[in-house]
Formats: structure tokens, C-alpha cells, sequence
């Protein structure tokens, strides 16, 4: 495809953060067998994908273009109840201001709905076999990525806070005292105290410790699993905590990430076969920029 000032010119004027489809000319800019793409169809392409890029905007024009053809040829179609929900639930009333705003209306988004529908379905009808992922390709992958599936610290918590104001904070110290003395005797375990005291969410879970305070860090880091500590005084609450398990950085093992290294294979196989036959598909086809 020929470089074109003409093209290029027009692409600018329309990327312009605020500028409407009333600032653009509406000449035909290319055709692709023998159905042009106008300056709006191309606005519009820009607005949607959030493409600020001139060539890759033309580009993705003429591949929206050559999906709809080709679905057209293969008479493939969408659900259209599939397409009612989607269009309930991405053309809202605060969306379609936003579009308006940028000078496109609500059957613009239906359109675009449909196109990406459209091309699934090419997806679907283009990869077929070729999205399937074996063991073997599932542990290259892991054994080359291994820093992908590293995981942080962290460390389970259970923890029972005591609210305080001005008028109780005294009062409310002793109480508070007085429950970690009997846990840390032995009298009473956490689960125990918690479920005496009604506290339901004792339990904290799993945590990744880097988003707690550096003084709450500093503690939890020095105390051992199984051992409690308190009083921690916050602007609010009295805390007793247990630390209830520890997991150092470590590599998820293969198992754990088997099913998401899948995914990654099949998405990227999809990619590639889409690719591969978009490219094709522009070889055989009749594509043509215009120049003036």
C-alpha cells in the first residue's frame, strides 16, 4: 500500500483531543474491494480502538473492513440475543454521552458491537485446530518464565481490634490487656477469644505484608508462626495479632499455573493463526489507499 499525504493529513486532523466528526471531510481515503472507507469511517475507527497512530489506524480500518466482507462471504452471523446483552450492558446513558461528546452516536457503538462479534466468529472459523496446547508446550513455557510466576512474601494474620475514644481509651487498654494476658498464658487460643468476643473477622488471611504500615512490618517480621502479640495501638483500635503462617518468595509450581500458562498458549496461538491469515487475506484481496 502506497504512503499518502493525503491519508496521513486527514489522520492528524481527526486524532485532535475534542475534534468532532463535524471537523472532518468525509472523501474516501481507501477502498477495499471495491467498498470505500471514508475520513469518518476512520474517525470513528480511531475513537473506538483508541488508536492516536496513523498507520496502524488505517490498518485496523482495513481489517475491519476485510473481517466483515469475509464473514459476509462465509454467511456467518451473530446471536442476537447474545448481542442484546452486550449492547444492555456496554451502551449505557454515561457511555453514550461520552461518544457524543466526541461526535458518535449510539448506532456507531451497536455497529462496532457487531463487528467484534463478527470477528470472533472469523476467529473461530480461522484457528480451529490450531489453539490446541500440549503438556510439553504447557512446561517449555514454565521452564523459560519461571520469573513470570514468582510470588512475594506473604503471611496470614488473625487479628482482634478494640475501638477506643477519648472517653474509653484507658479503660479500653485494660480490657484489651487483659484478653492478650489470657491468650498468652494459654487460658484462651485466638479462635476462642475471638469467638467469645463476637469479633467474626478475626481472620485476616493471606496477605502480601509490603502494603502494611513499616512499624506493623517491622513486628510481624520478628514474631514466629503460631505467636501472639499486642498491644499495637493505632489512631483507633487496640490490636492483639497472631501470626498464623508464613510463605517466603518463592516460583508457583507447575501445577498451580498450569491452567493460566494454558490460556497464554492458547490466546497467543489465536493471535498468531488470526495473523497469519489476515495477512493472506490482504494478499489475495484488492486494497487501494487513495492519494490527493
Amino acid at each position: 500500500m502506497r504512503k499518502t499525504i493525503f491519508v496521513l493529513v486527514i489522520l492528524l486532523l481527526i486524532s485532535q483531543v475534542g475534534v468532532g466528526m463535524s471537523g472532518v471531510i468525509d472523501d474516501t481515503v481507501a477502498v477495499v474491494n471495491d467498498e470505500p472507507i471514508t475520513a469518518v469511517d476512520l474517525f470513528k475507527t480511531m475513537r473506538f480502538y483508541g488508536i492516536d497512530n496513523p498507520k496502524k489506524a488505517i490498518n485496523q480500518a482495513i481489517e475491519d473492513k476485510l473481517v466483515a466482507q469475509r464473514a459476509k462471504k462465509l454467511n456467518l452471523t451473530i446471536n442476537n440475543n447474545e448481542y442484546n446483552k452486550l449492547k444492555d450492558q456496554f451502551i449505557t446513558e454515561k457511555r453514550l454521552k461520552s461518544l457524543e461528546r466526541v461526535g458518535l452516536r449510539q448506532s456507531d457503538m451497536e455497529k462496532f458491537i457487531k463487528l467484534q462479534m463478527l470477528k470472533r466468529e472469523i476467529i473461530s472459523y480461522v484457528v480451529r485446530g490450531s489453539i490446541l496446547v500440549n503438556n510439553d508446550q504447557i512446561k517449555k513455557y514454565y521452564m523459560e518464565n519461571k520469573k513470570r510466576f514468582e510470588t512475594g512474601e506473604s503471611i496470614h494474620l488473625y487479628k482482634i481490634a478494640f475501638d477506643y475514644n477519648i472517653s474509653n481509651e484507658n479503660a479500653q487498654k485494660r480490657n484489651a490487656s487483659t484478653w492478650l494476658e489470657n491468650i498468652q498464658s494459654g487460658k484462651l487460643d485466638f479462635n476462642d477469644a475471638a469467638s467469645i468476643l463476637d469479633y467474626g473477622n478475626f481472620d485476616m488471611g493471606w496477605i502480601n505484608p509490603s502494603g502494611l504500615y513499616p512499624s506493623f512490618y517491622k513486628i510481624i517480621k520478628k514474631m514466629k508462626i503460631g505467636e501472639v502479640y499486642g498491644l499495637i495501638k493505632t489512631k483507633t483500635q487496640f490490636l492483639i495479632i497472631e501470626l498464623a503462617g508464613r510463605k517466603n518468595k518463592r516460583v508457583l509450581p507447575l501445577a498451580d499455573v498450569r491452567e493460566r500458562i494454558k490460556s497464554i498458549l492458547v490466546n497467543r496461538n489465536i493471535s498468531e493463526s488470526f495473523a497469519r491469515w489476515m495477512s493472506t487475506l490482504k494478499q489475495y484481496s484488492s486494497v487501494s489507499i487513495y492519494e490527493k
